[in-house]
C-alpha cells in the first residue's frame, strides 16, 4: 500500500500483515500475523511491525512489537510493544517512554474524494 500525507508531502510505502481465521468450529475470529514494513524515502525513516500470533497454549492475542529506524544514520529511534487494539508502550532512544491506549483515542472520520473524482483503482 501507499499512504500520502499531503500536509507533510511524505509518501509511505507499506506491506500488510496476514489474516488468519481462528476457531472456525466455535466462535470465529480473525488474527493478524507476520511482519509489516513501512518506508518513507523523504524522511529516511522506516519501521518494522511484527504482529505476533497467539501460541496454541497460553499467551495473549493481538500482540505487536515494532522498531523505528533512521536509515541514514542506521540508528533505532523508537521501539514499541503491546496490543494493536489496546495499550501500546513506546520507548525512545533517549530513554523516554510513552503509553497510548488505543481504546481512548478519538475517532476521526476519513476524508475522501467524491466517487466521481476517484481514480479507477480507488475505492471507498
Amino acid at each position: 500500500g501507499v499512504l500520502y500525507l499531503m500536509e507533510h508531502e511524505e509518501e509511505y510505502v507499506f506491506t500488510l500483515p496476514s489474516a488468519y481465521a481462528r476457531s472456525i468450529l466455535t466462535i470465529p475470529w480473525v488474527e493478524l500475523g507476520g511482519k509489516v514494513n513501512i518506508n518513507c524515502a523523504k524522511t529516511g525513516y522506516s519501521a518494522t511491525v511484527t504482529f505476533h500470533t497467539k501460541p496454541f497454549y497460553g499467551g495473549k492475542v493481538h500482540r505487536v512489537t515494532a522498531e523505528v529506524k533512521h536509515n541514514p544514520t542506521n540508528t533505532i529511534v523508537c521501539k514499541a510493544q503491546g496490543e494493536w487494539n489496546g495499550t501500546l508502550e513506546f520507548t525512545y532512544s533517549n530513554g523516554e517512554t510513552k503509553v497510548i491506549d488505543t481504546n481512548k483515542l478519538p475517532v476521526i472520520r476519513k476524508k475522501i474524494r467524491p466517487i466521481a473524482k476517484q481514480g479507477p483503482l480507488e475505492s471507498r
